[in-house]
């Protein structure tokens, strides 16, 4: 059996990050979640149809929102029985979109399968980010799905594009499961250095834009200089007369 009960260590998990984010600022990110296996719509899709700038701002500071709650026929079977122990069997990250090929990223895929000791449950996940050490930000709030005890068919995957407030640095994740009828998380997976074997390198698109605009910029004063060429040009033309000035009066007989 691959469950493990965590629950005290998760415990104490879920209440740092939460006092830890409330003391933080609003960063802004986008995602879209959905079952691996579902194809129906591309999650590139999903994303630009759920941009934070159509979005009202009221919706922006919404930073634990809970998910809507499934009802009736939708989540028939599912037992969520208060006996039941969770684990976060597996769980990995990809790293997405580089514009300035800095190895830091400015989009991410994070996939995890969730099990259940008993039956199945109908959970959701909040993600959560760290910067090298620093207060855990809440970025992500997942849709409700449905787990079969230890199921690999129901992994879940959350893509998201970082758009302000995260600058580069080495992040960790923290992933929180929660049961529709517990009242408190039930298990927690933290993705970092030491799970995964790499850094998760990351920054957010405006810092990603800029290190492009910046390069561009350079590139172009350097090489289409123009009129500043052309005052090279003079510089060393007047360096070049008064060097032969002087090798002249140099050179000139000294009258006895």
């Amino acid at each position: 059996m691959k469950i493990v009960n965590r629950m005290l260590t998760t415990g104490l998990l879920f209440a740092c990050s939460s006092v830890l984010f409330a003391q933080g600022e609003l960063l802004v990110s986008r995602s879209s979640g959905k079952l691996v296996q579902d194809d129906s719509i591309e999650l590139s899709q999903k994303i630009m149809s759920q941009s934070v700038y159509s979005r009202p701002a009221s919706d922006l500071t919404k930073v634990d929102a809970q998910p809507e709650q499934n009802t009736g026929d939708q989540q028939a079977g599912i037992a969520n029985r208060h006996d039941q122990y969770f684990e976060v069997y597996s769980a990995d990250v990809q790293m997405l979109s580089d514009l300035d090929f800095d190895g830091y990223h400015h989009a991410l895929n994070v996939n995890f399968d969730i099990d259940v000791n008993y039956e199945s449950a109908a959970v959701y996940v909040k993600l959560f980010l760290s910067r090298e050490g620093g207060p855990w930000s809440h970025y992500s709030t997942t849709d409700l799905f449905n787990i079969y005890s230890d199921d690999s068919g129901d992994e879940y995957e959350v893509e998201t594009e970082l758009l302000e407030g995260y600058p580069p640095g080495y992040y960790d994740i923290l992933i929180e499961v929660y049961s529709l009828n517990h009242a408190d998380m039930v298990t927690s997976q933290r993705l970092n250095y030491y799970y995964l074997g790499r850094d998760v390198m990351l920054e957010d698109l405006s810092w990603d834009k800029r290190a492009v605009y910046t390069e561009e910029y350079t590139e172009l004063t350097v090489t289409h200089g123009g009129a500043g060429s052309a005052s090279l040009f003079w510089l060393i033309l007047v360096l070049l007369v008064a060097i032969a000035g002087r090798v002249a009066v140099t050179l000139t007989p000294k009258r006895l």
